[in-house]
């Protein structure tokens, strides 16, 4: 079997005399054979907004103010190609487009990662600028949730005339998908914001899932916030395993949105039969197999079909670490042990920044047994509270003899995270 790892793919090679294999693989769909003409025929005809080229007439302005909000470094959404297109079609001058990077509670993207995302010409066309969640300089106040949560968003965004935001829809263990509002809350909020709509009672809520969008109440939250300074359009795009452009998606944030996430779950949701006692996973790759943080995603999806008590075994690069000097790493580092940190965490007031990472983490590893094959460093290992491997191979078949099962079911999820696995009815 083949899986996702960093830039490539990480063969594992089993004897099928002893193991009973079942892969879970989203459905692949072709990719866009003329991306562009279909991004300008939904500019034109999108869902429940003004079209991009009427956009700027439509306001009464000559000179707009023009932002653009895309994903960090994290995602690998096509914006070298999506941005120069919105920019096309609005047919205003770049000087008046800023394009904001939506980092969240993620560490500045560097130029080279800029240079990656954008394309070294569009550095040179736009301004481009990253959010700082902590900065309150960079920060406005919006209004606040119904349940109490205070809106502050980032004060380009606001001031703009024309507001636009791209996004890849994929699936997204605590918003159901990923895309839509989620460029503007968590991607350019403030840091009180993101941690209201990550508070450890909203992690725990059981429709905070896979999948869910219509009952998710952290969907429900982060579109209320959203609507209260919403963008004019969204541009969203769906990718199939080669990362390749499968479909485009405009208009309004919540119905573009909706109708990319009908898109994607009939491709991402994924039966499966029954839970399995080994599930072997990955992080679907660069970029999001990039640290430890974000390989949580995976671990939780693996989750979903594994046997309490049952094994994951988890292939993610983690090449930039887990990150360093984040606020992920200190926490996993205290001298407590899990089922306290865990216990902590879900007490927690106010709401600690990464907090929500590590209590699905915690939460997972307390019901199954995690594997790790990463790069992470010998020093590092140890803060992950996981058991590292250097052969996934001779772990499974360490698991197999251990079992004493004749052939040891194993269920794999070759892009991790990209696949979300259903269990049918009983």
């Amino acid at each position: 079997m083949e899986l996702a790892y960093g830039k490539g793919l990480l063969p594992v090679d089993l004897d099928e005399a002893h193991f009973d294999l079942t892969t879970v693989l989203p459905r692949e769909r072709a990719a866009l054979e003329n991306p562009h003409a279909v991004f300008l025929k939904k500019a034109r005809h999108p869902l429940e907004a003004v079209p991009l080229p009427e956009l700027v007439r439509h306001r009464g302005l000559r000179k707009p103010k023009v932002a653009i909000v895309i994903a960090d470094h994290t995602r690998p959404v096509p914006d070298r190609l999506l941005v120069p297109w919105i920019v096309e079609a609005l047919n205003v001058e770049d000087i008046l487009v800023t394009i904001l990077v939506g980092t969240g509670t993620h560490r500045t993207t560097t130029e080279a990662e800029l240079e990656r995302m954008l394309g070294r010409e569009n550095l040179k066309r736009f301004r481009v600028i990253s959010h700082d969640c902590r900065d309150p300089s960079h920060l406005v106040r919006v209004g606040s949730s119904a349940d109490g949560g205070i809106c502050h968003l980032n004060r380009i965004y606001c001031e703009a005339d024309i507001r636009l935001c791209t996004g890849f829809i994929e699936p997204h263990f605590f918003a159901g998908f990923s895309g839509g509002g989620k460029a503007i809350v968590p991607g350019i909020a403030g840091l009180d914001t993101i941690c209201h709509a990550h508070r450890a009672e909203l992690i725990a809520h059981p429709d905070t899932t896979w999948g869910n969008i219509d009952a998710n109440p952290l969907q429900k939250l982060i579109r209320e916030m959203v609507c209260l300074c919403p963008p004019d359009c969204i541009v969203n795009v769906s990718l199939n395993n080669c990362k390749e452009m499968t479909d485009i998606f405009i208009g309004d944030c919540i119905a573009a949105h909706e109708e990319g996430c009908r898109h994607v779950r009939e491709v991402t949701c994924v039966p499966a039969a029954r839970k399995y006692p080994v599930v072997v996973t990955s992080n679907s790759g660069y970029p999001l197999d990039m640290n430890y943080y974000q390989t949580v995603k995976g671990l939780s999806a693996a989750a979903r079909i594994t046997e309490d008590g049952g094994s994951i075994i988890m292939a993610s690069e983690c090449s930039q670490g887990i990150p360093a000097e984040s606020a992920f790493e200190k926490m996993l580092a205290l001298p407590t042990a899990s089922e306290r940190l865990l216990d902590d965490i879900l007490k927690a007031s106010p709401t600690e920044i990464d907090q929500w990472q590590a209590q699905v983490l915690l939460q997972i590893i307390g019901r199954y047994r995690v594997y790790l094959f990463s790069a992470l460093s010998r020093t590092l290992q140890p803060i992950t509270r996981v058991e590292h491997i250097d052969d996934i191979g001779a772990t499974l078949h360490a698991l197999k003899e251990e079992s004493r099962a004749e052939r040891l079911s194993v269920a794999v999820l070759p892009m991790g995270p990209m696949t979300i696995p259903m269990l049918s009815p009983p």
